[in-house]
């Protein structure tokens, strides 16, 4: 080991300096390259090289030299892969950088000796045999361990942020592309190459709860200067930030903000916090005037704002995508590697995902396009710990170090270390630039899904915000751990239902309050989201606009609709061509019931939507619900038409032709619809049911299947396949599907009994088929229930258990209620192999 302590100069504007001690691991026959890096760092260091003997090597030594370390760097080969020193060193340096983050992990590889799993995500330089060039890599920039991505040939986009940094007539840049394909990597490479100095950018994190006084906090805890004072007007704090973001930038520094989607309004335009941003950067006559954003959108950009301008990020070119899964260690033929990277659009962190899985059947790699393109990785090869720690990770959402992590999950440092490996190895987790570990943005969505899906997810939430204050107590406002922490502290505790004490951290937080409010409202925690809104309001009209119309939904679905109504009808006048204030008013009315009403403000809302699809299918939604089928289907195929092929969409057309008999055609929509979102047991359901009908009986039985493995509490497809299976005969097997699709929730006795009936029935048990399909009419007196009952009433005549008058008598009246529902020919075939119980 080597213990090498180095002084490194920071921010000249904050004026400090960072002492940096290294302890370097390394093997004995690694001992001369270690002795030059010593001489390469001499010049700003004080080195002490402990040159011991392993029967000289004291534990103490070890851990005393760890303990005051703020790198530990290993120099990996084949030799110190086989030191069993080097891995006790290893073991006990994870362990503290568990504890608190204290610690940067940096793994320099020296040779092709593999790079364990685990410490993948701390690899910082491969194929380094100069002390020169590691000396350079370990004292450049922050201490903090980060996530290796390979950065690969977008020398057009760095040249047109070039561009965009010298001319006189861009003051701000959206560099815009999907989720994942490399827009933060972009912004701060380019970055890297165009500017000098380690305090040339600042970067802000953007998100759904950003409002003026979250910039702020995220402004000030950046360039490390103190806030604007707690509970300020907002026009003082926005002045605040601006004056912040100015003096910066005046001194030639570049702003980048990261998820600019989230300032944009709903029809991509600049929101109220990125115009006055925006607006002030005119105003600035120094050197560097650009600002930098990251957006998943591209904003809509009136002619006037020549100012701003926007490139858009495509994937990968095939010959780069190749090169980027091979430093991956894919395993393939370039010509099948480049196959792939076309199959993935060349998209990066698709790519990711999939290097480690290759080589795999063209058929394989098909379904994981739609792995990739919905959930990201099959949750059945994902172990327990690691989709816990992704879980966590999603909802808190802020700094946690390794020791509250593990304290949370209940595991030792050594099983979090290997979940931590495993997500790394599907490219899930990454590090801040603090040395956190954080979730990539495009799967965080997916994971908080999972996590608010668990029965214990509220008690759950509760402990990690008992956590999450503990953490923000712990620290200075002048931290710059403590903006994002305070924040994520008081989201935590918000969806924790302890309103009282998210409030008491800080006032003012608006954003945040107003996006804890709206993740309770998801999860249709109606009352306690109110008191969130409520706080959320200022008085001050153009803030409060999307928190009234967040109380107007709330309102109608805690069943207080006037006031819901009367709230709405207010914003309408005020915002009277605000297509989303119209929408809102519009579901008022479907909460009412009152379709036709609902129909009217969404017909109102489509003039003023730039792209209406959406609207369209609110339509599609409420004419169903009203029993118009074919007004449902129209409306349905005009959002497809328009663009808004979502697979809720699809479903909607697809159910409405069902309804309409267009079997053949709804087949095919709700088909799409699958291919689109194959994990939904919804769609696998209809397409189930559509195929039943059509008599592919095959297919119905796969999809049912599929529908219950997916969702084990989706009855309908179990109850589908009993059915199924008793019309072919497999009572024993029916009965297996219905007692198992009964211990569900809720599972609606017009319908098992009605299967229940059939399996009796064909049994030979005439009256037991007669007691189910009994209470199955108590349930719903619909076309099923009231044929089989027909049947039943039949076979019991038949055998003998009741008069034939009887029996005609019964289903005289049950077939007058099928007359009346249009569905008379249910019994046709009855009537044909038994016309004495229909005569006159």
């Amino acid at each position: 080991m080597t213990i090498v302590r180095s002084t490194i100069a920071g921010g000249v504007e904050q004026g400090w300096v960072e002492l940096k001690r290294f302890f370097v691991s390394h093997s004995s026959a690694d001992k001369a390259l270690a002795l030059e890096l010593k001489s390469h760092l001499d010049d700003d260091a004080w080195v002490d090289l402990h040159e011991i003997d392993v029967g000289d090597l004291l534990l103490e030594q070890i851990s005393s030299g760890i303990e005051n370390a703020t790198d530990f760097a290993l120099l990996w080969s084949a030799a110190s892969a086989q030191s069993r020193w080097v891995q006790f060193e290893l073991h006990m340096a994870f362990i503290r950088w568990m504890e608190d983050s204290a610690i940067a992990i940096r793994v320099i590889r020296l040779d092709e000796t593999p790079v364990p799993l685990y410490l993948r995500p701390f690899l910082q330089a491969r194929g380094a045999n100069d002390a020169s060039t590691i000396a350079a890599s370990l004292v450049r920039g922050a201490p903090a361990p980060r996530a290796r991505r390979t950065f690969l040939n977008r020398n057009k986009e760095i040249e047109q942020i070039e561009e965009a940094l010298y001319s006189e007539r861009i003051r701000a840049l959206f560099v815009c592309g999907l989720p994942g394909i490399g827009k933060r990597s972009l912004a701060r490479e380019s970055l890297l190459r165009l500017t000098v100095g380690t305090n040339a950018s600042h970067t802000v994190a953007l998100g759904p709860g950003t409002a003026e006084s979250e910039l702020n906090l995220l402004v000030a805890s950046a360039l490390g200067v103190p806030a604007a004072p707690e509970g300020a007007e907002f026009e003082s704090v926005m002045s605040n930030t601006l004056e912040r973001i100015r003096d910066f930038a005046n001194s030639g520094g570049i702003w980048v903000f990261e998820g600019a989607e989230h300032l944009l309004t709903e029809e991509g335009h600049l929101g109220r916090i990125l115009r006055p941003i925006i607006d002030d950067s005119l105003s600035r006559d120094g050197y560097s005037k650009l600002l930098l954003f990251t957006s998943r959108r591209r904003p809509r950009l009136d002619p006037a704002q020549r100012h701003v301008d926007s490139i858009f990020i495509d994937g990968l070119r095939p010959a780069h995508a190749v090169v980027l899964l091979r430093n991956l260690d894919a395993i393939g033929e370039e010509p099948t590697l480049a196959e792939v990277a076309k199959q993935l659009d060349g998209h990066p962190l698709a790519l990711e995902v999939i290097a480690p899985r290759l080589p795999m059947s063209p058929t394989a790699l098909i379904e994981q396009r739609h792995a990739i393109a919905t959930d990201l990785v099959d949750p059945a090869a994902i172990a327990p710990n690691t989709w816990q720690l992704l879980e966590i990770l999603a909802l808190a959402d802020g700094p946690l170090s390794g020791q509250n992590i593990a304290d949370l999950l209940e595991i030792d440092p050594e099983e979090l270390r290997e979940a931590i490996a495993e997500a790394s190895h599907y490219a899930l987790v990454m590090y801040d630039p603090n040395g956190h570990l954080s979730l990539h943005p495009l799967v965080r969505d997916y994971f908080f899904r999972s996590f608010r899906a668990r029965d214990d997810h509220q008690e759950r939430t509760s402990r990690v915000a008992n956590v999450m204050s503990s953490v923000v107590a712990s620290l200075e406002p002048g931290d710059a751990q403590y903006a994002p922490t305070l924040l994520a502290a008081v989201k935590v505790l918000g969806l924790a239902g302890r309103f009282d004490e998210a409030r008491e951290l800080r006032r003012g937080l608006t954003g945040t309050l107003l996006q804890t409010a709206t993740e309770l409202y998801h999860e249709k925690r109606y009352a306690e989201a109110l008191p969130f809104i409520d706080e959320a309001i200022t008085g001050v009209e153009e803030v409060d606009k999307e928190a009234l119309q967040l109380k107007v939904k709330t309102l109608a679905y805690l069943g207080q609709v006037d006031e819901a109504r009367a709230l709405g009808d207010r914003l309408v006048a005020r915002y009277s061509q605000d297509a989303a204030v119209l929408r809102d008013r519009g579901r008022v009315a479907y909460i009412e019931r009152d379709w036709d009403g609902a129909i009217e403000f969404y017909q109102r809302a489509i003039p003023h939507r730039h792209r209406p699809a959406q609207l369209w299918s609110d339509i599609a939604q409420a004419r169903m619900r009203a029993g118009n089928w074919s007004g449902a289907a129209a409306a349905a195929r005009t959002a497809i038409d328009q663009g808004g092929d979502t697979p809720w969409t699809l479903d909607l057309y697809a159910e409405s032709l069902e309804k309409l008999g267009d079997l053949e055609e709804a087949e095919l929509i709700i088909t799409r619809a699958v291919e689109r979102e194959p994990t939904n047991a919804n769609y696998r359901h209809r397409l189930g049911r559509i195929a039943q009908r059509r008599g592919n009986h095959k297919l119905a039985i796969e999809q049912f299947t599929r529908s219950g493995a997916l969702d084990p509490n989706h009855f309908q497809s179990r109850l589908s396949l009993a059915s199924m299976h008793a019309d072919a005969g497999s009572l024993d097997e029916a009965q297996r599907e219905l007692d198992a699709a009964t211990v569900s929730p809720g599972v609606p006795a017009g319908v098992s009994q009605n299967v229940q009936a059939k399996i009796r029935l064909l049994q030979g048990d005439v009256e037991a088929a007669h007691d189910a399909i009994s209470v199955a009419l108590k349930d719903r007196r619909d076309a099923a229930n009231l044929a089989l009952a027909v049947q039943v009433w039949i076979m019991r005549a038949e055998m003998g258990k009741v008069g034939k008058g009887q029996a005609r008598a019964q289903v005289k009246v049950l077939s007058s209620e099928l007359d009346d529902l249009g569905e008379l020919q249910s019994v046709l075939e009855l009537s044909r192999q038994f016309p004495e119980y229909f005569g006159a």
